[in-house]
């Protein structure tokens, strides 16, 4: 008895149990974060620019209307909107240290 081999599709490679691989999921794109912001003296609304100078490790703030300014160290991780932390913390903790000076003045 002689057995007949069943034909094999041409262009068709085997894949012997393997599961298809899956597409890769797109990417998102990264939210951008501001680098303007508004002033805390003048109350200018997106009048304050922040600029990152990495080699040099500082930021910088200034305020286009009233000129107000600042500088703090940054980090390989700093971002501009925490350089104008930096500065609305900074700001703050002068002015309680303002209002207690003051009430330390006051006659009792």
């Amino acid at each position: 008895a002689q057995v007949e081999r069943a034909e094999l599709p041409v262009g068709r490679p085997l894949a012997m149990g393997r599961r298809r691989a899956r597409a890769q999921a797109q990417s998102k794109p990264k939210p951008k974060l501001d680098s303007t912001f508004d002033c805390l003296f003048c109350q200018s609304g997106k009048s304050v620019e922040v600029k990152l100078q990495r080699l040099d490790q500082i930021g910088y703030l200034k305020c286009r209307v009233c000129n107000a300014s600042f500088q703090s160290r940054v980090t390989y991780l700093s971002e501009a909107v925490d350089v104008y932390s930096d500065w609305v913390d900074e700001t703050e903790e002068a002015n309680t240290k303002k209002g207690a000076d003051e009430f330390a003045a006051l006659p009792s």
